[in-house]
């Protein structure tokens, strides 16, 4: 059987942490811990909860190896920064060389995604996945490989 370990000074902090829990989700996890302490059943308090077994359980093993800090929820780090850019500003920026931006510290007179990241960092502190300037550049309409001369007659 899986138990959560809660010796006397983390079953103190517990229950402080239980009693100003002020989010549900986060209620709902200290309380898992706190029946798990009890000895209730990984069944039973993922009935109680409406959780899955394995849910009770990754609790409880996250707590027995860090505690209530591993406990925590490990949220992603959300959406991608956007880029604030319009596409009258992006096609003027290309029209440029990134050899004119001194930050870039470039010879090259061309643009690629990973200047373009390069760019967006130093000057709009944006970090961005180059996926991230090719997504935007398919949505904006920007045709991203260089010109080519156009043969007249």
């Amino acid at each position: 059987m899986l138990y959560a370990k809660v010796n006397q000074t983390a079953r103190e902090a517990l229950n402080q942490a239980i009693k100003t829990a002020e989010n549900v989700k986060w209620y709902r996890r200290l309380k898992v811990i706190d029946l798990s302490a009890k000895r209730q059943q990984v069944s039973e308090i993922a009935a109680i909860f409406d959780l899955s077994d394995n849910t009770v359980r990754d609790y409880i093993n996250r707590y027995n190896q860090g505690g209530l800090e591993g406990l925590k929820p490990n949220y992603g780090q959300g959406r991608d920064k956007t880029i604030t850019l319009s596409k009258d500003e992006l096609s003027e920026l290309l029209e440029r060389s990134p050899s004119q931006f001194e930050k870039l510290e470039t010879g090259a007179r061309n643009w690629n995604q990973n200047l373009m990241k390069q760019y967006l960092a130093r000057y709009h502190q944006i970090e961005v996945s180059q996926s991230a300037i090719s997504g935007l550049f398919k949505r904006l309409g920007i045709p991203w490989n260089r010109a080519k001369k156009s043969h007249l007659p």
